[in-house]
């Protein structure tokens, strides 16, 4: 593993900006920080591949027809977040 001159931060702090990081709403020392943490702790990276992975499926079903009551169902559920 390489060296890293970035503080680590705390699972806290991580899953704070899993959103931000997804969404690439990060950056520099932040980001850095940010994926060094991930890089050692398995929970939290574990949680922003299961955060990739919801948000990559809940945009494919904008795509797919669905019913009118369905896609609201899943814009409610996002806007809840």
């Amino acid at each position: 593993m390489k060296k890293s001159n970035h503080k680590n931060i705390s699972c806290e702090e991580a899953l704070k900006r899993v959103f931000d990081y997804i969404d690439d709403h990060i950056q520099n020392t932040s980001r850095d920080e940010f994926e060094y943490h991930i890089e050692l702790c398995r929970h939290c990276f574990d949680r922003v591949e299961f955060e990739k992975l919801l948000k990559s499926r809940l945009q494919a079903l904008r795509y797919k027809r669905s019913s009118e009551w369905l896609r609201e169902r899943v814009e409610d559920i996002i806007a809840e977040f």
